[in-house]
């Protein structure tokens, strides 16, 4: 990523004009050819920059920083330009000074020695100025650096202390993309080396500026250990994390740092290296049974967090052998047993989850399920891999419950607009997307193996591997970060991986995109959910409670089949759809769309202009048949039965017979309401079995529908289900309401799961408006349910 602040007025000349995406695309295409025609240019030697104008010039961007820290404004950066990152131990590479270098040239097998002169400032990237030992000055730009995106000025003087010396291993100068100045990039991590008094590379090293007092050294372990106190009192648990980390450096025998270091991990959700910590203290010869019980109970919470339910039991009764009144081990024991249960059987508490959700400051606690699918290779897919079902499943049945590898949920508080530039999809993303892959590098450099893999072994381009070699644990004892990072694997891996999430769990979520782009109000990479592949017509569904995704199949579906859903609205025309798929293919092969390519140019054309004829407020009954008689000839004799444009024009009729009633109190219009209604759940799909509206009924089965697919827009259809059930019910057919009523909640059921309290949610406007017949018939439902 490159990073550039724009000004004021050019953000309101951008977010007031009408075609925001077109400029954005525009500079979009101009970035990537500065970026083509720099990568053409030759090296130049790296001009001599004087250090006291160079730390002027950062307190000036720092000053203006500050300013703009409670002003909106607008900044871009760029994802997937091409980066470095290094492999190799310190101890193996030679030293370089700025004066040697080349200005576009990676220095392999060579590393920078020099030293922070100046605090650090976070725009995207976050800046600093460096001198090396003969007095040269340069800045550095670091991109992807744990805890710095929304970092203020006190956690970035604990993460890049002034005065810090560092080694940076192979470097890469550049000019920077976003302006005309040079600098070194440094896109991992892992690439900065913290170096400490006594270091072999520091022997006979003498600063031409002079010795400079470093917070690093100069600091005793107590201090550190206050210093991670006061970031972790206000939320600050990467510098925390830290902070204690240079306590135990230390004083590795500094019980306290090791314990308030492995709840800063928790908080972070690393519970892979909080558990080393804890490990160490249970370790510890002669712990007090205070700290004892800490480090169990802390050990329990990271277990729990990892989905280790069972280990996490173990310890919550290690600590009720020390306090068999511990509330907070009882009460973990009892969420231990309902995660084992949710996680073995999937036995999950919908409604309770959606009214959670809904109220202020809940964090949904959940297991992940896998259900009857697997991981597979799939000749179809050219050999790359997709999920199959183990066994035949029932259309509605649970297939895959998903918590984030990663999430990033939009900010109340956030000013400052950031669009990110992506040149591996040709799309403008937002500071959420970013923020994921923030994440995903701090879990990748300190998380577990088996969660590294994972990572590593998902989808990456046409380029990767489907076993890729996983980072291993570094061996460099100097390093900050447990493994080596990546960075252009992991922003290729997120870009073609992460999910919009929506913000109501209430909405269904084929209608929401595989990534949404700035439209978010949320972002997500997931592991496992990233191996289902693409059909519009797909023969699953996804939705969301929060950031926990929910798979359920939307067909009966035989063992051996592909499970797939649709990265974006089935919905939505053929012409939109494929403006959004080439980013992972170049065509989608399935039903829908191959016979959308079968209807041809001109009867798609047809249908889309007829789709925005029915957006007017103002169409008679009369215009609207003549709608629905044109969109009936846009699609070919052989068109299958989903027809969501035709359905939508139907709905329209319905509705307006229904407010004719209003009006006329004439039955017919109610009549006219339920047939039209019928059409528009045929036209999605739903095999009605049942077609009658008065009379006796045709067909003894409990519901008037096949069960053997599941529509795809749940709001929609069960806003259908519930205007039949009212028409039937003003017919005082309350036979006929009864069996729609409970088609509309098997519908629910299938899809969210969550069957009548779901419903009452979604739908708790429309039922405050039944009358009192049609009331008393959703009470009894409701009490037989």
């Amino acid at each position: 990523m490159n990073s550039s602040e724009v000004n004021q007025n050019s953000v309101e000349s951008v977010e007031e004009g009408d075609d925001f995406a077109e400029k954005a695309m525009q500079l979009l295409t101009n970035a990537e050819k500065k970026a083509k025609k720099e990568k053409l240019q030759p090296p130049f030697p790296m001009p001599f920059t004087n250090p006291a104008a160079l730390m002027y010039e950062i307190e000036i961007q720092r000053q203006s920083a500050n300013k703009a820290e409670n002003k909106a404004a607008l900044r871009q950066t760029y994802i997937g330009q091409e980066t470095h990152h290094s492999t190799l131990p310190l101890n193996s590479l030679s030293r370089i000074s700025l004066q040697e270098m080349q200005v576009r040239q990676r220095h392999e097998g060579k590393y920078l020695l020099c030293r922070i002169i100046t605090p650090a400032v976070r725009l995207v990237s976050t800046t600093f100025a460096v001198e090396d030992p003969n007095g040269w000055a340069q800045v550095i730009s670091t991109y992807n650096y744990p805890g710095t995106q929304y970092a203020n000025e006190r956690e970035l003087e604990t993460l890049l202390p002034v005065h810090s010396i560092i080694a940076i291993r192979e470097p890469w100068a550049k000019m920077a993309l976003a302006g005309d100045h040079t600098h070194i990039r440094i896109d991992s991590p892992s690439d900065v080396v913290f170096l400490r008094e006594g270091d072999e590379l520091l022997t006979d090293i003498r600063w031409s500026s002079g010795r400079r007092p470093c917070t690093i050294l100069s600091r005793s372990a107590s201090e550190w250990k206050s210093v991670g106190d006061k970031h972790f009192r206000e939320k600050e648990y990467f510098p925390a994390s830290v902070a204690y980390k240079r306590a135990l450096e230390k004083q590795p025998s500094l019980i306290a740092a090791r314990l308030n270091r492995s709840l800063a991990l928790i908080k972070l959700e690393l519970y892979d290296p909080a558990l080393g910590e804890l490990r160490a203290v249970l370790d510890t010869t002669g712990l007090p049974t205070n700290d004892k019980q800490k480090a169990l109970y802390r050990s329990a919470q990271a277990h729990y967090g990892e989905g280790q339910y069972d280990e996490a039991l173990k310890m919550y009764r290690e600590c009720l052998i020390l306090d068999e009144a511990l509330q907070e081990a009882l009460s973990g024991i009892q969420r231990c047993n309902k995660r084992i249960e949710e996680q073995k059987n999937g036995n999950f508490d919908w409604t309770r989850l959606c009214e959670e959700i809904l109220s202020p400051d809940n964090e949904l606690d959940v297991a992940d399920f896998l259900g009857p699918i697997k991981i597979a290779l799939l000749a179809n897919r050219g050999g790359g891999r997709g999920i199959v079902a183990t066994r035949n499943i029932v259309a509605g049945e649970l297939l895959l419950v998903a918590k984030p590898f990663a999430v990033a949920r939009q900010r109340p508080d956030e000013l400052n607009m950031v669009i990110a530039f992506n040149f591996l999809t040709k799309k403008v993303d937002s500071s959420r997307h970013l923020e994921v892959i923030h994440k995903c590098v701090l879990k990748l450099s300190t998380g577990s193996d088996d969660a590294t893999r994972d990572f590593y072994d998902l989808y990456a381009g046409d380029d990767g591997q489907h076993s890729p070699v996983v980072p291993s644990r570094t061996k460099e004892p100097r390093n900050l970060f447990d493994r080596d990072i990546d960075a252009n694997r992991i922003e290729t891996t997120c870009s073609l991986n992460w999910f919009g999430i929506g913000a109501n769990p209430l909405g269904l979520a084929s209608v929401r995109q595989k990534d949404q782009g700035m439209s978010d109000l949320g972002c997500a990479l997931y592991l496992l959910p990233s191996y289902l592949n693409h059909a519009c017509a797909s023969n699953a569904q996804r939705f969301f409670f929060d950031g926990i995704m929910v798979i359920r199949a939307s067909r009966d579906i035989a063992s051996g089949t592909e499970i797939t859903h649709s990265y974006c609205s089935s919905e939505d025309a053929y012409q939109k759809r494929k403006q959004v798929l080439p980013k992972w293919f170049p065509e989608c092969d399935c039903s829908l769309c191959t016979q959308d390519r079968a209807a041809g140019n001109d009867r798609l054309s047809k249908r889309e202009s007829l789709t925005k004829r029915l957006d007017s407020d103002d169409l008679d009954i009369n215009e609207l048949f003549d709608i629905i008689e044109q969109l009936e000839t846009s699609y070919t004799t052989t068109y299958g039965s989903f027809r969501p444009a035709l359905s939508n024009a139907h709905l329209q009729v319905a509705r307006a017979f229904e407010s004719s009633y209003k009006y006329a109190q004439d039955n017919r219009f109610l009549q006219g309401a339920i047939q039209h209604y019928f059409i528009a759940l045929e036209t999605r799909e739903v095999k009605i079995i049942d077609h009658s509206i008065d009379g006796k009924k045709s067909n003894k089965k409990p519901l008037p529908i096949s069960k053997a697919i599941v529509p795809y827009n749940l709001n929609t259809c069960s806003f259908i289900c519930l205007a039949i059930f009212r028409c039937f019910s003003l017919l005082n057919d309350t036979l006929r309401a009864e069996r729609w009523l409970r088609v509309g909640l098997w519908i629910e059921s299938v899809t969210s799961g969550g069957g009548v309290r779901m419903f009452k949610l979604r739908h708790a406007t429309a039922l405050a408006q039944l009358d009192e017949q049609a009331s008393s018939l959703l009470a009894k439902v409701e009490a037989s349910a």
